[in-house]
């Protein structure tokens, strides 16, 4: 298979050989969040530090990552890029800054492929052993995760048009699938039914008035909706994408975010409120909770897991793939990354991301179990993206003081982006303050670690290659805003 560089010239549209539009790019949203198992996983593991009060904690998530996407949206509204943040940052607060966000970027969605596989796997064997009496050993869902590994590569390595309409289907039938079964809970609760969720006192950790519990709990919270942002990637690959990016990046932020509070309370209250205690012993605790209601009908949502997960490795391959080819492209990163394949897709960067999550998948999940290194890697990858989050809030006021003045208005441009600027530090803070247990503890210095490396590199290319990470300044498409819309 022919492998060829991307000429200088072709750089900004060597992408737009498909443009899809917005349902393709809201699904890539969609479907990075994996609305089905990010409420199965992600949000259950914060079950341990918020207890009952799950929903509040989701839904401040909610309101943070509202504001955030309304800061995106003011960045890509101007700069469609598949860089994502490697742009936005680097156009606010100069290439050296936005280079590290490409870093840190790059190093969460590297993380959600071993994320996604460490559901993928376990969640396989688990079906098919209690259904079908099938099993292949112990390690057996090592087996299943590489084979959805590789599931997941042939759909994104094969054009970006084949992988947005999977994502489409997979997201609908994954909403539809959990919303239902969120419905039979709350009203098989009963008088179970209580507005203590919304309760910080109702947390596991009383500190603050419960509120430590909240606020560390809201890290897995800010996980499961992390993502919501990747359709940013396909900048160069959809149509209309200054209008159609940033309405992608909200749409799928509001309607999954109502989505995740309606059944984290439905999760609540259906396993029991003054049960909730015992919600993290169960290592499949929605295939549990979808058993008491629909009986034999429970591999439904099993299946509806599977599928959200399957939907979560395709769309974050994407996305990771695709900061690593803008950044190879200018020869911040090797070159060979930022080449495409006959199909104009970035083959080398695809399969990078695939091979390194792989290889994180069986190293972590063989130390810790699939369990705990769910959660792990989850803390992980969350920490690094919130960083990012906050440092595209604060390129926004200089973006368009330098170079949209006339566009430039305070509550807008400053008040917006500092609110969610604050509420994220004040997260992170509560993340290690006090130190959590292991191997949480492990988070903040492999995220430091990961850091200092980046900040090494670009103190290497400030001093031997400045002009080329200057080009992280001009790499957007060249698409012009006077140019006639395409329709969406």
């Amino acid at each position: 298979m022919s492998i060829e560089a991307t000429p200088p010239s072709e750089q900004p549209s060597a992408l737009r050989s498909n443009a899809i539009g917005l349902p393709g790019v809201l699904f890539q949203s969609v479907t990075t969040m994996a609305p089905a198992g990010a409420v199965a996983f992600s949000l259950g593991a914060a079950i341990p530090f918020t207890g009952g009060a799950l929903p509040l904690a989701v839904a401040i998530a909610l309101v943070a990552c509202v504001l955030v996407a309304l800061n995106i949206g003011s960045m890509a509204k101007h700069l469609p890029s598949a860089g994502g943040y490697f742009t936005y940052v680097s156009r606010g607060l100069g290439p050296q800054v936005g280079w590290l966000a490409g870093w840190l970027f790059t190093f969460t969605y590297i993380l959600f492929i071993p994320l996604t596989l460490l559901v993928l796997g376990p969640v396989t064997d688990s079906f098919l052993s209690s259904t079908f009496h099938f099993s292949i050993g112990p390690d057996g869902w090592i087996v299943y995760a590489l084979i959805f590994a590789a599931i997941a590569f042939l759909l994104t390595f094969f054009g970006i048009k084949l992988s947005a309409d999977v994502g489409v289907v997979l997201g609908a039938i994954e909403i539809c699938v959990f919303a239902i079964l969120a419905i039979f809970l709350i009203v098989s609760a009963g008088s179970g039914n209580t507005l203590a969720t919304f309760n910080p006192a109702s947390s596991q950790q009383h500190g603050l008035g419960g509120w430590q519990g909240v606020l560390f709990g809201m890290l897995f919270a800010f996980l499961a909706f992390s993502g919501f942002e990747s359709s940013a990637s396909l900048g160069e690959e959809s149509h209309n994408p200054r209008r159609t990016v940033p309405r992608a990046i909200l749409l799928a932020t509001i309607c999954i975010g109502v989505f995740y509070v309606f059944c984290s309370y439905a999760g609540v209250v259906g396993w029991g409120f003054n049960k909730i205690t015992a919600y993290p012993n169960d290592p499949n605790p929605w295939g549990t909770l979808a058993t008491r209601v629909w009986g034999p009908f429970a591999f439904i949502a099993i299946l509806a897991i599977l599928n959200s997960a399957l939907g979560n490795a395709n769309a974050g391959i994407n996305a990771g793939a695709r900061v690593l080819y803008a950044m190879g492209r200018i020869r911040t990163l090797p070159g060979a990354l930022g080449r495409t394949n006959r199909y104009r897709t970035p083959g080398p960067a695809i399969a990078l991301v695939v091979v390194l999550g792989a290889i994180i998948m069986l190293w972590v999940g063989l130390v810790y179990g699939p369990t705990l290194a769910f959660a792990f890697i989850g803390a992980l990858l969350t920490v690094p993206i919130l960083l990012v989050y906050m440092a595209t809030c604060l390129s926004v006021p200089f973006f368009y003081l330098r170079e949209h003045r006339d566009e430039f208005n305070v509550a807008r441009h400053v008040i917006l982006p500092a609110i969610p600027f604050i509420l994220l530090g004040v997260v992170i803070y509560f993340q290690f303050v006090p130190l959590p247990a292991a191997p949480f503890d492990l988070v903040g210095p492999i995220n430091a670690a990961w850091l200092v490396l980046g900040i090494i590199i670009v103190v290497l290319l400030s001093a031997r290659s400045p002009q080329v990470l200057a080009q992280g300044n001009t790499l957007f498409s060249e698409e012009k805003e006077s140019a006639p819309q395409a329709s969406v």
